[in-house]
């Protein structure tokens, strides 16, 4: 009979969360983990919900590892661990490869529609300076204040276009600068 996975309900650094059906109502195994879990350095503190078979570790990132931690709690509740490391790692990094693959292909649909002449690059900040004059104008309770807005769609077209602005021969210092 194949054992149950132990299941990583999410993590952020200094904060994991595990569930399994096997840890519903199993004191004994949750005293097992916690014994388990006292031999590592920088876990702070480790909280039970026996209803839902779930576990929360709070630990100090860099003096406790995720991985070794979720390992350990596997081990000690006699669960296959979710994923191998590798994986477990690739896992966490998902979400932010997913948001800059959308975001190229969102970059790249922008430039095919408009025949090369303008990316999300010039899109954003323009869009910014658009809510800017329109929360000016008269939107006031929805949005930020214009000149938030102003101030985002210039430093964010500023930080995108930094290597045509350093480049530029005709650009000027300005007195701050010098």
């Amino acid at each position: 009979m194949e054992r149950e996975h132990l299941e990583l309900a999410h993590h952020h650094p200094g904060r994991l969360r595990v569930r399994a059906d096997a840890l519903i109502e199993a004191l004994d195994v949750v005293q097992r983990i916690r014994e388990s879990l006292d031999a590592v350095p920088g876990i702070l503190s480790v909280k039970y919900t026996a209803q839902t078979g779930s576990i929360l570790v709070e630990y100090e990132p860099g003096h406790a590892d995720a991985d070794d931690i979720i390992l350990r709690i596997a081990e000690a509740a006699d669960l296959e661990p979710p994923l191998d490391e590798a994986t477990l790692r690739e896992q966490r990094a998902r979400p932010a490869l997913l948001s800059i693959r959308a975001a190229r292909e969102l970059n790249r649909l922008t430039e095919e529609v408009t025949g090369g002449r303008a990316d999300l690059r010039s899109i954003v900040p323009a869009a910014l300076a658009g809510l800017a004059v329109y929360s000016f104008v008269g939107e006031k309770n929805r949005l930020p204040r214009w000149d938030n807005l102003l101030y985002w769609g210039f430093n964010i077209f500023t930080l995108l276009h930094r290597p045509e602005i350093d480049e530029d021969p005709d650009a000027r210092p300005s007195r701050l600068a010098r």
